[in-house]
């Protein structure tokens, strides 16, 4: 098309000497601009085509292998390590303006192997967990799996200071390397560590257990002079056992309330100057239980050191593992056995690295003693077994107390408000029979509404009959709790709820009532022989 100045050169030129032909002066005007809307369009087109032999070329070049720098070899090269494989390879003049290459760090490679661009470090790849560090400096790393462990070594700028066993880390894509910290791992309700001070008052009944526990938890801090004297070691672990609902979870956090007074009143201020906190580690059992291998003991480990960590910052921690027959049963037993196989002596040695309950105190809570592993009740460990059983009528009125407050309006005073409600509940009457069992000497036992009332169940009869009051309330009269709203709620929780067994679990419910399922040939309710009575009498008059 030529030169686009000289052609404009040339119209102009044309126009200056045409003056007198405007006819013909608006074609060149015309020709003019056409000229510049194609000079315009050859322009487009010739940088589409440059970007794509650009494009063309980068196709045409091979892939560049991804290697990580392992340290300096010899004759001014660096070892190299390439899907696996060292090499001892060069580095471009280019790479290295910016100073030498570092341990750890990750370049692109051509065909001959030498380290053409520096890369970034990877934020995600392969996790190691920290198993152990080496005298000169290495690391041993276990794998995914927990059962092989790899010598690695740090990258030059990765930070080791604070790294402890446990800790999960980014390897680089040969695993050779250590390039990055993985963020701690936020637990799904596995562990619950907020602490509510809990006093002896809101704890209704139970005097013989709480008598027992504050007398196995107050001679180490006030006696512990004798206790030398004598080498009596005090245990380091309780289990508590007994029906579900019945306050095991209450009295633990009462008892780290009652520690933690008790070590402000020997010594009010910690060495650190900061006041002493105590840390109510909460596990709920079945949810450290994972299918994939290594984990479920890693949630153990990590409950423990969470335990040490807040130990090393002038905390008390207390740790209390609910439903533990779930992770910590017999290794015999049908319910993950596979798991418990290796969770059992996990703990067992977690518990042998505790020296005593200054250090952190362990309690389990089961509604199955039997099932829980003999070695976890061995002395030395968790050796010190208290039943939290159901509540006697003492019990239910000092559990009413709790929550029947003083405030609150009721028809009377609190003593006849709740006497005519006990006096409902422990009768021995056919009415509150629940159970009828046939042993099989022969002999018949019925249990009643007393035998599987619990704390939980009085706390929602009490929230039933609050609702019956303000119901009544909002249609106009009084607010007041009566009586009958507490004997109401009390034969509504029975009769309409599922408070009593179901057939299939059974035999669980017999061993929560210190009931031997062997000596047990047939449970049925009350009513379940009047029906058969019935059905047979309308058979025969048919």
């Amino acid at each position: 098309m030529g030169d686009p100045s000289h052609i404009t050169e040339l119209i102009d030129q044309i126009l200056e000497e045409t003056t007198d032909q405007p006819d013909l002066q608006q074609k060149v005007f015309d020709l003019r601009d056409a000229l510049m809307q194609a000079q315009q369009t050859a322009q487009q087109y010739a940088l589409k085509a440059r970007t794509l032999e650009e494009t063309i070329q980068k196709l045409k070049q091979p892939a560049h292998r991804i290697g990580t720098i392992m340290g300096e070899g010899l004759d001014d090269l660096y070892r190299l390590n390439v899907g696996g494989t060292e090499y001892q390879a060069a580095a471009s003049p280019e790479i290295l303006e910016e100073g030498p290459l570092k341990v750890g760090d990750i370049v692109a490679v051509n065909e001959a192997f030498v380290a053409i661009q520096k890369l970034p470090k990877p934020d995600m790849g392969p996790v190691g967990r920290i198993a152990s560090r080496l005298a000169d400096g290495q690391w041993m790393i276990a794998s995914g799996t927990g059962t092989a462990e790899n010598m690695v070594k740090p990258a030059d700028d990765f930070d080791t200071e604070g790294l402890r066993e446990g800790d999960e880390v980014i390897l680089d894509p040969t695993q050779k390397v250590m390039v990055a910290r993985l963020p701690k791992r936020k637990s799904k309700n596995a562990i619950d560590d907020d602490f509510v001070p809990v006093t002896w008052n809101q704890v209704g009944g139970q005097q013989h257990v709480v008598e027992e526990v504050r007398k196995v938890i107050e001679y180490p801090i006030l006696h512990s002079e004798i206790l030398q004297k004598m080498e009596y070691k005090m245990p380091k672990g309780f289990l508590f056992y007994g029906p579900p609902g019945c306050g095991k979870t209450l009295i633990g956090k009462a008892i780290l309330s009652d520690i933690i007074e008790k070590l402000k009143s020997e010594q009010s201020l910690e060495e650190n100057g900061q006041e002493l906190e105590g840390r109510f580690i909460h596990v709920k059992g079945p949810e450290i239980l994972n299918m994939w291998l290594g984990e479920s003991e890693r949630k153990v480990r990590e409950i423990f050191q969470k335990a040490r960590d807040y130990k090393e910052k002038g905390h008390f921690p207390f740790i209390f593992i609910d439903e533990a027959e779930s992770v910590l049963g017999t290794r015999q037993a049908w319910r993950g056995h596979n798991i418990s196989n290796t969770l059992v002596p996990m703990f067992c040695a977690e518990m042998d690295g505790i020296q005593s309950v200054r250090d952190m105190v362990v309690i389990l809570a089961t509604n199955r003693p039997d099932l829980i592993d003999p070695a976890i009740l061995r002395p030395g460990r968790i050796d010190k077994k208290i039943k939290v059983g159901r509540p006697s009528r003492d019990d239910c009125s000092a559990i009413l107390k709790v929550y029947l407050k003083p405030n609150l309006p009721l028809e009377g005073s609190l003593e006849k408000t709740t006497e005519p409600f006990l006096d409902k509940l422990f009768a021995r009457t056919q009415e509150q029979v629940a159970l009828v069992l046939t042993l099989k000497s022969g002999d018949f036992k019925k249990l009643y509404w007393k035998d599987f009332i619990s704390g939980a169940i009085l706390e929602g009869i009490v929230s039933r009959a609050k609702e019956t009051a303000i119901e009544r309330a909002i249609n106009g009269e009084d607010l007041v709790m009566k009586v009958d709203d507490l004997v109401d709620a009390l034969r509504v929780e029975f009769t309409d709820n599922s408070v009593l067994p179901a057939d299939s679990n059974m035999e669980d419910w017999l061993q929560l009532l210190d009931f031997d399922p062997k000596q047990v040939a047939r449970v049925r309710r009350p009513d379940d022989s009047d029906n058969a009575a019935q059905h047979t009498m309308r058979r025969s008059i048919i």
